[in-house]
């Protein structure tokens, strides 16, 4: 399961067990570069839905089928996103992905 709701809406709502282990959770954040080279990044508010509308897209268009959050993770790399990954240190929590975009639009 892809879970692109916002932090407010996924507070309602927690997957757990094993609807958990299958769930990969989606933040964007901007990074950006300072002028003395130190990046740092934010997260997106008000780009946010387009990014994660272009992350389905992508998906879609290219027929990817990801079986669970790896596989997801190595298709949208496979797609050109940038993605960190935080697999659950324990059973019954979800997938933490971070999306980064240099360009928000």
């Amino acid at each position: 399961m892809l879970d692109l709701r916002s932090s407010a809406y996924a507070a309602a709502w927690k997957p757990k067990g094993d609807v958990a282990g299958r769930t990969a959770t989606v933040r964007v954040l901007h990074a950006q570069t300072d002028a003395a080279g130190v990046e740092k990044r934010s997260v997106v508010s008000h780009f946010n839905k387009a990014t994660k509308g272009r992350i389905v897209r992508d998906l879609l268009v290219s027929g990817a089928a990801p079986a669970g959050p790896s596989e997801l993770v190595s298709a949208l790399r496979d797609l050109g996103h940038v993605v960190e990954a935080s697999a659950p240190e324990k059973a019954g929590k979800a997938w933490a992905l971070d999306v980064v975009v240099r360009q928000i639009h």
